[in-house]
């Protein structure tokens, strides 16, 4: 039986900060954390994950994780659940072309699969198997293609090639290892490095950025968006749509990256995205690999309000985005997973069911894999309230029990 009197995970940071005489603001500037999260982990609305105790026990002077978790508590490494096609996707990534021959596809032909692949990832309800099956070849093609081309053909291939490895860690993202997403990286990166292609460098720089922020280096992410801005803004006004297409992006990951640090300036980085997307882009416009769009906009600004902290900005700006504007199913469901992360922020355990619900109807893998809607569920199979904590029974089922 669990002692109810034990200290929860939560009390035990708010008594070693006070201690130590922190702030909350200080712990998170020290962990790398956003000061709404040391709150919300402090006073129970979210859990302690392994990832933030990790971040948090040198500045609290905690050398033994169980100060945080309890001596009672066991702590799995392998708590993340895995897609059948990781091994798949890593010989493909792992697989080194010593020897190429033959004819290699031709640009055109690697354009038409890399376009559709995305394609696929954006309008699949299982949109993590069907990119399982389709990397695989898809880099093994585009790896083969900037081997045996050259000159103009070769630099668009190897742009063609990062944006193969930028799907793979998109696949990687919520469950594969870590190395395998910092090797799609870098990989990327090289590739485009390679291309010498503006668009392809900014791009790769915009995908590092993503795994910088969950890494907590959040600063060094922003310094490099930075770098990415100073190569693509010159080049907007005559560039045509795709420039101002990956601007927007390139503001809308600084947003996000400063709202998940709680600094207000995220809302700046944000407007500049609106007005370059209203000013710069056809009406209707959809980006075919990040989705960048009017509505995709709106959605970010609901992320960076649950990030901030400030759940009642979040329903303000989701009231008048209707989800099935969101020109992807997968960032559909994705937006679904953040509005239950603003009524989980709460306590409206009925209004989280209910939207988690929705979310795993959408797009049941991206509740399967998404590390936060894993957290929600299990905590609404303890704590919801009696009337609904079997629907809540029968969701973490589902998606558990899942086989793609």
């Amino acid at each position: 039986m669990v002692d109810q009197s034990a200290p929860t995970p939560g009390q035990r940071v708010e008594r070693l900060r006070r201690a130590a005489g922190m702030s909350q603001k200080t712990l998170a500037g020290l962990a790398g954390l956003s000061p709404t999260t040391v709150k919300f982990i402090e006073n129970g609305r979210r859990s302690l994950t392994l990832n933030a105790a990790q971040r948090l026990a040198p500045h609290l002077n905690v050398h033994d994780l169980a100060d945080l978790f309890g001596p009672q508590v066991t702590l799995s490494l392998d708590g993340r659940p895995s897609h059948p096609a990781v091994d798949d996707v890593r010989k493909a990534l792992t697989a080194w072309h010593i020897t190429v021959a033959g004819e290699p596809e031709s640009p055109e032909y690697l354009r038409g699969a890399v376009d559709s692949s995305w394609q696929t990832w954006h309008t699949s309800r299982h949109q993590r198997t069907e990119a399982g099956l389709l990397l695989p070849g898809l880099l093994d093609a585009t790896q083969r293609a900037a081997r045996l081309h050259t000159g103009e053909a070769r630099r668009t291939s190897l742009a063609l090639l990062a944006q193969a490895y930028h799907l793979a860690q998109a696949y990687l993202a919520w469950h594969g290892d870590r190395e395998l997403c910092w090797l799609t990286v870098d990989r990327g990166m090289a590739a485009a490095l390679d291309a010498d292609d503006p668009l392809a460098i900014a791009g790769s720089i915009w995908y590092a950025a993503h795994l910088l922020r969950a890494v907590g280096r959040g600063d060094e992410a922003l310094e490099r968006l930075r770098d990415a801005r100073q190569v693509i803004e010159p080049r907007v006004a005559d560039g045509g749509s795709e420039y101002a297409e990956m601007l927007a992006d390139l503001h809308l990951c600084m947003a996000l990256t400063r709202a998940r640090t709680g600094d207000q300036g995220a809302w700046t980085d944000w407007d500049t995205a609106r007005q370059v997307v209203e000013r710069a882009l056809p009406e209707g416009y959809v980006g075919l690999r990040t989705r960048v769009s009017r509505p995709l906009v709106d959605v970010y600004a609901v992320m960076c309000a649950v990030d901030l902290g400030d759940p009642d900005e979040a329903q303000r700006r989701a009231h008048a985005l209707d989800p099935a504007s969101i020109p992807s199913t997968e960032r559909r469901a994705r937006h679904l997973v953040e509005l239950a992360r603003s009524a989980d922020l709460e306590g409206a355990r009925e209004a989280t069911l209910h939207l988690l619900t929705r979310a795993e109807a959408m797009s049941p893998e991206t509740v399967r894999y998404s590390p936060a809607a894993q957290d929600m569920v299990d905590r609404l199979t303890r704590e919801a309230p009696a009337a609904v904590r079997g629907e809540a029974v029968d969701l973490a089922r589902r998606i558990t029990a899942m086989q793609p």
